[in-house]
């Protein structure tokens, strides 16, 4: 027999046989986060990473979406490195979000790399910038699994990331 939450036994309707079938299953696993990979912080110069659950990190409300990726606050201007070794996907401009991106937030005319461009880690890519809709000047810095943009790629939180180099 069932008890409710006072103990008492429910009762139940005389078209009903008293029995039914279930099954018990554990949890699913939780999902790993991805290993930290190795690399250098994305930012060469005074920064401030954006505080979990704040406007600028990962997941925060944005009109009509949320906010894919972490800000990192630095002087206008600061570089932005590669954190690891790759190829340039896209160099462009967004007037209306992004500004000028290097799949990160770039100052106007600091862009120092082409697309299809081979870089190092701690390569250049350009400089701290707030040319797009921003408050200050700031990095974005977004990871994707699977790829930026494409069919099945999704982006995941990149503050473990920073973190893991140092930010």
């Amino acid at each position: 027999h069932a008890l409710d939450p006072s103990g008492r036994t429910l009762l139940r309707s005389t078209r009903t046989s008293g029995r039914l079938r279930f099954t018990v299953s554990s949890p699913p696993a939780p999902v790993a986060p991805p290993p930290p990979v190795a690399g250098v912080f994305p930012v060469a110069g005074p920064h401030v990473t954006s505080a979990a659950g704040s406007g600028g990190s990962f997941g925060a409300g944005r009109t009509g979406h949320v906010h894919e990726g972490h800000d990192i606050a630095a002087a206008a201007g600061t570089p932005v490195v590669a954190p690891v070794s790759g190829t340039v996907s896209a160099v462009r401009y967004q007037a209306s979000a992004a500004g000028w991106y290097v799949v990160l937030d770039c100052a106007a005319g600091s862009v120092a790399v082409v697309a299809g461009a081979p870089v190092p880690v701690g390569a250049v890519l350009c400089g701290v910038g707030m040319t797009g809709s921003a408050t200050g000047p700031h990095l974005h810095f977004e990871i994707w699994e699977v790829g930026w943009r494409v069919a099945g790629g999704y982006p995941i939180d990149p503050l473990p990331q920073l973190i893991a180099w140092g930010g």
